[in-house]
C-alpha cells in the first residue's frame, strides 16, 4: 500500500506537470499540490510507527480528491463528443474537466486498493 501511495502521488505531479506545459494555467496545478501530499505521506508511511496515520491521511486527501473531481468526471462524456478539448462551447472550462476527469480515474483505483488493504488489515486481527 505504501508503494501505491507513492505512485498515485508521482502520477498526479506528472499530471500536473504535464497540463502545465501542455496548456500553460494554474488551474492544472492543483493535481501537483494534491500528488505531493499524497508522495509526502508515503515517504512518511516507510516509517512503521506512522504507516497507519500516514495512509489514513492519504485515503483522506484521496476522498477530498474524488468528491472535488466528480463534476469533471461528470462531464467527461460530453467533453469526448466534441471534435477538440480546446474549442470544446459544450462544457465550461474543457481543460479544467479534462484534469478533473484524468485526476478521478488516477484516484479511485487508490481509493479502492486503500478500502481492500482496510478490510484485510481488519481481517487479520
Amino acid at each position: 500500500m505504501v508503494l501505491f501511495t507513492k505512485v498515485t502521488g508521482l502520477i498526479l505531479i506528472f499530471l500536473g506537470g504535464l497540463g502545465y506545459y501542455l496548456y500553460e494555467t494554474r488551474t492544472v496545478l492543483i493535481p501537483i499540490i494534491l500528488g505531493s501530499l499524497i508522495l509526502i505521506l508515503g515517504l512518511v508511511a516507510d516509517n512503521l510507527n506512522r504507516k497507519r496515520m500516514a495512509i489514513h491521511i492519504a485515503v483522506m486527501l484521496t476522498v477530498v480528491g474524488l468528491v472535488v473531481c466528480w463534476s469533471g468526471i461528470k462531464e467527461l462524456p460530453l467533453l469526448l463528443s466534441c471534435g477538440g478539448i480546446l474549442t470544446c462551447d459544450a462544457v465550461n472550462r474543457p481543460v479544467a474537466v479534462l484534469f478533473r476527469s484524468t485526476m478521478f480515474i488516477v484516484l479511485f483505483p487508490y481509493f479502492i486498493a486503500s478500502i481492500i488493504f482496510f478490510i484485510k488489515a481488519r481481517m487479520s486481527k
